[in-house]
């Protein structure tokens, strides 16, 4: 599952490679001027400098006199500085969660509140090319925080004790900012930020930008369509390619369990066919004049909550006692997300009355655990990437009908807004919304309309009904009726796995599935005719789901969970499914498996494709000769591992993303390509590739190449791709190839938004880490950037956080985030989880009372 997920910011189409530092540089950059920041943060040598930091930090342990709270609560905290919470009210509770967080997490809760709010450029600026208006636009637009309201009504009428924990929070957040307004941490000095009270209205709207950014199946339908009009319905659906039969999926089309083997579990019947569309859909003339700036304000959004293209996923799994070698469940989970400072988890445990005692992973702003586990059950979150949004194309005729579109043959008036953009340094800009009865028009403040097309787009998250309460009931639930209770009421599309104390295992799909025509499925729709309106949703008690599966295993990866001719339809744009097949192979490799079983598959850096592309790779180049010839070389007896330190590893990774842009830039062209690959996954890029390897026919091979000789096309592409690749390295890590290493090229980067701006990188840079694996492997390592022009190998997507949950004894269980649990740059907490991450390390998390006390280096009472 993810969150606004890291701090990078960028264009499809970009002439410039990525830089190394990649955390909201153009934010970074609007702050140059702000030389009083320096003048602040440089001067850490002085006495006052001195104790201007030691009163930004959270006091951990002693007494505090806190208005608003009921009882005294205690706050443990660990090594890690992780609070544990114990009260007497559940108001309390959440209370504390509010204050605790609000310690450590107090700008990177601002910052969420701006997004959701579209309020970055009041707070940085315009940034370059007014890019950051741009962004405000584009959220605005969206009317992310306009939704939440809608939610909070409803909370009120059907559940006042979520409602009453938000509210709690909020009062939380808020006693921590109004006895903290002249300590507040260096970023609210730097940027000279007054801070407006949390509200529940804060906390609801952030669960719109977690499911914007989770959502890409309208960034992909938009891309397909642009890509129909330039190459025609047959090579459009080979570079949109159908699920991988030898990658597995969850169910049958009977909504059973699917067997689970080593090797293919698909039968002919369960392939996927390609999308028959009619040719008045495959061929619409508005397809040509879709305006390429609505996926480029969307790239450079979902960019900074975290790009699809750089493996966005994650990983759960969970096996029952017969497999376990302690007899009870174990189950995992590991959410990839963009790359963040500080992470986006906040670790916790909230211990109180009526069922309260449980521990995991919160997201700063709002209250309860997000992931983790109670006294009875544990579960485990993987985004489904269901098809919950819907374009529609519609009919504006300004000429004739100024202000309207049309509706199945009548001309309705469009709905309009105005929103003023503060901008930080400049006047403020007034722009015009507009939107259909399907939803806003993704163009209306960009674009020409007379010369473009208008695109209104539909998305769950807008509609009435839409809800996150049941993230808080779980919380409270004890058994798999009322885990399932609890999903009903969220909408966000989730693959939840389960566990509980009593030896259980099982599934479910949360969300709302939209029923709509098929047309709907693949590309935008014609919205003046309710032929193609949504008519309902699937009913929440024929999601798919499993209970106690006589396969014992259950494991998710963004793969496809249900076949084709399955009664409820979810999406045709599924993860390939390459981290699910390796997962459930080492799952079955182990009769009896462990803890240490499961923290190595986690940190698992097999490449599933490697294993058929290496070997086609050696071929080619042995036969070239020259460069391609050293490459296969370093890739021969190469054991398929994106280790750290591989060369081979390395070599290959750089040969792919170039055989790949090599192979399809020259048939969409620079602009065309770029777009497609900012808005498709790379798992379905690696898809592209093999099967184009597997039947290499023009156009796709030799375009590029004017001397081919007799040498097949397909092995000339692979050996030019081999020789770029060779030269890429050299450039990059030197000349001597026995000094190569994945790992030298293959970074990730925590850095805070201001840590591109010296010398503020001093204060708020961490150091970055070589890490191991790529886009498609178990231990992600996604680096979406190696098929771009040019290339680029950073990480951008990380394991946001690990949990391995030990159902025989909950104390055994461990996690882990990605840097630690303060957001504040002089906490020893800062960056103190970042060696055991990169490490494969891991926390203990201690949960029962003895476990917490043992544990405990601080205790901190809140006193009413």
């Amino acid at each position: 599952m993810a969150a606004p997920a890291g701090y990078v910011t960028r264009r499809p189409g970009d002439e410039k490679p990525r830089p190394k530092r990649t955390p909201l540089r153009r934010l970074a950059r609007a702050l140059v001027f702000l030389l009083v920041a320096v003048v602040i943060l440089t001067g850490a040598l002085s006495a006052g400098a001195f104790i201007y930091v030691l009163r930004t930090l959270p006091q951990t342990s002693g007494t505090i006199t806190v208005a608003g709270l009921d009882h005294p609560v205690s706050v443990l905290r660990d090594q890690w500085g992780v609070p544990h919470i114990t009260a007497a009210t559940l108001h309390d509770v959440a209370f504390t969660q509010g204050y605790v967080t609000a310690q450590d997490r107090l700008f990177q809760m601002e910052f969420n509140r701006r997004v959701a709010q579209g309020r970055l450029a009041e707070m940085f600026g315009p940034g370059p090319h007014n890019s950051l208006i741009q962004d405000d636009e584009f959220l605005r637009t969206l009317g992310l925080y306009r939704s939440a309201t809608n939610e909070r009504a409803g909370l009120a009428l059907s559940d006042t004790r979520t409602l009453g924990e938000l509210q709690a929070y909020a009062d939380g957040v808020n006693a921590f900012l109004n006895s903290h307004k002249s300590s507040l941490p260096p970023e609210f000095t730097i940027l000279g930020i007054t801070l407006a009270p949390w509200t529940v209205m804060d906390s609801l709207a952030y669960g719109r930008v977690v499911a914007l950014s989770l959502d890409n199946q309208w960034y992909t339908k938009y891309a397909r369509a642009m890509v129909l009009a330039k190459v025609g319905p047959a090579l459009t659906n080979t570079l949109f390619p159908t699920y991988p039969t030898t990658n597995p999926t969850l169910f049958t089309s009977t909504l059973q369990a699917n067997d689970v083997t080593s090797t293919s579990n698909q039968s002919a019947s369960l392939q996927r066919a390609t999308p028959t569309l009619s040719a008045a859909a495959l061929t619409n003339p508005a397809f040509a004049r879709l305006a390429p700036s609505v996926l480029q304000n969307a790239s450079a959004i979902h960019s900074l909550l975290g790009s699809i293209t750089d493996a966005l996923g994650s990983n759960d799994w969970v096996v029952d006692g017969t497999r376990t070698a302690t007899g009870k469940p174990l189950l995992a989970n590991d959410p990839h997300l963009g790359i963040n400072m500080p992470s986006i988890w906040y670790e916790i445990g909230l211990r109180g009355p009526a069922g309260m005692d449980a521990i995991g992973f919160s997201f700063p702003g709002v209250p309860g655990i997000v992931i983790g586990h109670n006294a009875f059950i544990a579960w485990g979150v993987t985004n489904v990437g269901a098809d919950d949004t819907d374009l529609y194309l519609e009919t504006l005729d300004p000429a004739n009908h100024p202000g309207q579109y049309e509706d199945g043959g009548q001309w309705l008036a469009l709905t309009t807004r105005q929103e003023t953009i503060n901008v930080r340094g400049a006047s403020p800009i007034t722009i015009t919304v507009q939107a259909t009865r399907h939803g806003p028009l993704l163009n209306s403040v960009v674009d020409d309309l007379k010369h473009t097309q208008p695109v209104a787009l539909k998305w769950t998250a807008l509609q009435e009904g839409y809800t996150f309460s049941g993230f808080f009931q779980l919380d409270f639930a004890t058994s798999w009726d009322e885990f399932n209770a609890a999903i009903d009421n969220i909408s966000i599309s989730q693959n939840f796995v389960y566990a509980d104390t009593a030896g259980n295992i099982g599934y479910r799909m949360s969300g709302l599935l939209p029923l709509r025509p098929a047309a709907n499925d693949f590309v935008p729709v014609d919205g003046a005719t309710a032929a193609n309106d949504w008519t309902g949703y699937v009913p929440q008690n024929q999601m798919p789901r499993l209970f106690d599966p006589p396969t014992h295993i259950i494991a998710t990866a963004n793969n496809q969970i249900t076949p084709t001719d399955a009664p409820v339809y979810v999406t045709w744009n599924w993860d390939q499914g390459y981290r699910a097949r390796r997962i459930v192979d080492d799952l079955l490799a182990t009769p009896q498996l462990t803890i240490a079983g499961y923290e190595r598959i986690q940190a698992d850096a097999y490449n599933v494709p490697a294993a058929t592309l290496a070997p086609i790779f050696v071929a080619a180049g042995s036969n070239a000769g020259g460069d391609a010839a050293q490459a296969a070389h370093l890739l021969q007896g190469w054991n398929d591992e994106m280790s750290t330190s591989s060369a081979a590893a390395a070599v290959y990774e750089v040969t792919v993303g170039m055989l790949i842009r090599e192979t399809l830039e020259p048939l969409l062209g620079k602009s065309l390509y770029g777009i497609y690959r900012d808005n498709y996954s790379s798992s379905g890029l690696y898809t592209v590739l093999l099967n184009l390897l597997a039947v290499p026919t023009p156009p796709f091979f030799g375009m590029s190449f004017t001397d081919l000789g007799t040498t097949p096309k397909r092995d000339a592409a692979i050996a030019h791709a081999l020789t770029d690749a060779m030269s890429q390295l050299r450039a990059q890590l030197g000349p001597d190839t026995s000094t190569w290493r994945w790992g030298a090229l293959h970074q990730a980067h925590f850095n805070h938004p201001l840590a591109s701006v010296r010398p503020l990188d001093r204060v708020f840079g961490t150091t970055p880490v070589a890490t191991s694996g790529d886009t498609v492997t178990v231990s992600v390592g996604g680096d979406g950037g190696f098929t771009s022009d040019p290339p680029s190998y950073d990480q951008h997507t990380v394991s946001s956080m690990r949990e391995i949950i030990d159902l025989s004894n909950l104390d055994n269980s461990l996690w882990i985030t990605t840097t630690g649990e303060s957001g504040e740059p002089f906490s020893a907490h800062y960056s103190d989880l970042i060696p055991l991450w990169a490490a494969h390390q891991y926390q203990r998390m201690d949960y029962s009372p003895e476990a917490e006390a043992h544990a405990s280096t601080d205790l901190l009472v809140l006193k009413p």
